[in-house]
């Protein structure tokens, strides 16, 4: 999975004639990814994140919401399910934005083998208020000189419950996840949450088995990198892909844990067959264990633990599995999930999803037509007697301090940035195998300098020793870090002015100076903050004698203050 290039179509104008946009994206315009060169094909095997860079505002974090909005569309498009309050909302005419052009390259799912001479070139074309076109072809770096361009349908059977034709050609997974409070990039997953819980819902009702959710769409946040953390523990190993959460963070192994299934109720209502209609409220209500699809693989976490006990003294009984982790314990999880981690995780985020219960249909609605403002309060929050799953006792052992001296800690306790360190490092890992895009906003917020500069090494690092196939995804990046930017090599770094199109950065990034991109990229001859920088240029231009004597030792060493000491001379000379 590579993308090639995404464009903002004509999106029209609105009622009153003035050009729509989607957010600060304009009609035109164009962002270029991967190149058909020899050396963009040849870039396309090694880790090479695109990084995105500009002032707040610049526009570059609407691409990745753009691209998220686009595939959850596509997804939907494509889903032999959606549920019936998504359904009303949904057209397939109408998507956010409503005419682009998205290009990328990919491979098929049930290929041996995953590199550009056995991918196709797929090009997705809206309109405004037309339906998406997907066509494919063989890609120009493949051998496959026979395939022909050809319009492949996003539409499902519905006789057969066959899958779009189009599927095979969208990402497996499309990841996002984003280190502030940027709820549009994060609207799209939320709603592909509720109808995975849906669709879970429809597989109990109707008594069909539920394997996995159908759309690709996943969301990292705090309780699902608790999931992410889990799998890497028990699926990498410690000795190389691991090494990094030792090095940095001083994680030794996972201690234990406790998985705690509260076995609620799913609640639905039988309709007429005649009618259609609810024949009474009462008679109409049924009830049913929400786990009834899913028992098998509850066993399965049963048959791994080093024990298990449900407490029925209460209304609505608890399953409590204990896993006391040493290697036995890991050797039993692998072989129960073939060796997989993402089996493993698939999983835990069912289960996650599970937490949804609690969730009102027409809240589901509210969510499901929404925009991507204050969604989040429209959500309930759970406490942990409420959920249908969470964790109890997460321990992992934690290297205090450089004598070696180990401490048991909860993952609560670790720092925000350890928690970001963790998110972003874990999803890299775990879909090393997949055919997956990830959309990163500012994941490097709460790092200090030393893992900010530190950050693309040790993914690069981690996923290399892992043996993954950098073919398989793609990862694009915002940040507003120098030491980021200063690990990404100018051919995979586009600068972004508001109202303009992003332009490749135009100077050598890689290896460059954290001083000397900030002043490129903000024009800063200085790099003192403004307040200090004031105060100094005042007392050079306007302090006496005395105010400089007295004042001088409060500035810190920098470049600037060499002139307050010449002017210092200067007035002890006169």
């Amino acid at each position: 999975m590579k993308l090639l290039s995404f464009e903002i179509g004509d999106l029209g104008k609105d009622r009153s004639g003035k050009e729509m946009t989607f957010k600060s994206l304009q009609s035109g315009f164009k962002v270029n990814f991967h190149k058909l060169s020899e050396k963009g094909i040849e870039s396309m095997l090694e880790f090479q994140p695109f990084c995105f860079v500009g002032l707040n505002g610049s526009g570059k974090s609407n691409v990745l919401e753009a691209l998220a909005s686009i595939f959850n569309h596509l997804e939907m498009c494509v889903a032999k399910y959606r549920p019936e309050n998504f359904e009303k909302h949904f057209r397939r005419e109408i998507c956010t934005p409503d005419a682009f052009i998205l290009k990328y390259l990919i491979g098929k799912r049930d290929q041996d083998s995953y590199n550009p001479e056995v991918a196709f070139l797929v090009s997705i074309e809206k309109e405004i208020g037309k339906e998406p076109q997907m066509f494919v072809e063989a890609s120009p770096t493949s051998f496959m000189i026979t395939q022909e361009l050809r319009k492949v349908s996003l539409i499902s059977s519905v006789r057969s419950q066959e899958k779009a034709p189009g599927k095979e050609f969208l990402p497996d997974l499309v990841v996002g996840y984003s280190s502030g409070e940027n709820e549009i990039l994060s609207l799209p997953f939320i709603k592909n949450r509720l109808i995975h819980f849906d669709e879970y819902k429809e597989a109990v009702i109707e008594g069909y088995p539920f394997k996995e959710p159908e759309t690709s769409l996943l969301y990292i946040d705090e309780e699902m990198s608790q999931a992410v953390l889990l799998t890497c523990l028990i699926f990498e190993d410690p000795e190389t892909t691991l090494k990094p959460l030792k090095d940095e963070l001083g994680i030794e192994r996972i201690q234990s844990f406790r998985m705690n299934l509260n076995y609620q109720k799913l609640i639905y209502y039988i309709k007429s067959k005649k009618s259609n209609e609810l024949i009474t409220k009462d008679a109409a209500k049924r009830e049913v264990s929400i786990f009834s699809q899913f028992e098998e693989e509850i066993d399965k976490l049963k048959n791994c633990a080093s024990s298990w006990f449900i407490d029925d003294s209460e209304e609505i009984p608890v399953l409590s599995i204990d896993f006391f982790v040493d290697d036995n314990l890991k050797q039993a999880i692998r072989e129960n999930y073939d060796n997989t981690s993402f089996k493993f995780f698939r999983v835990l985020q069912i289960l996650y999803e599970l937490n949804n219960n609690i969730v009102p249909n027409d809240t589901k609605e509210e969510v499901y037509k929404s925009e991507g403002f204050y969604t989040d309060w429209k959500l309930p929050t759970a406490d942990p007697n409420s959920r249908v799953f969470h964790f109890l006792d997460y321990l992992i052992v934690k290297e205090i301090n450089d004598e070696g001296n180990t401490k048991d800690l909860l993952l609560r306790e670790f720092s925000d940035g350890e928690h970001q360190f963790i998110h972003t490092m874990g999803i890299c890992l775990m879909l090393k195998d997949r055919r997956t895009l990830l959309l990163l906003d500012e994941p490097e917020t709460h790092f200090n300098p030393e893992w900010r500069s530190k950050f693309i090494n040790v993914l690069k690092n981690s996923i290399d020793a892992g043996g993954a196939n950098n073919f398989l995804k793609d990862l694009v990046i915002t940040t507003h870090s120098p030491f980021i930017i200063s690990d990404c090599k100018r051919d995979f770094v586009k600068w972004f002015e508001k109202g303009k199109e992003p332009v490749d950065i135009g100077f050598q990034t890689y290896g460059a100076s954290a001083d000397y991109i900030i002043k490129r990229t903000t024009n800063k001859r200085y790099l003192n903050s403004v307040k200090s920088l004031d105060e100094l240029h005042e007392l050079i231009e306007n302090g006496t004698l005395d105010e400089i004597e007295d004042k001088i030792d409060e500035f810190g060493t920098s470049a600037e203050k060499q002139f307050l000491y010449r002017r210092l001379e200067e007035l002890r000379n006169q």
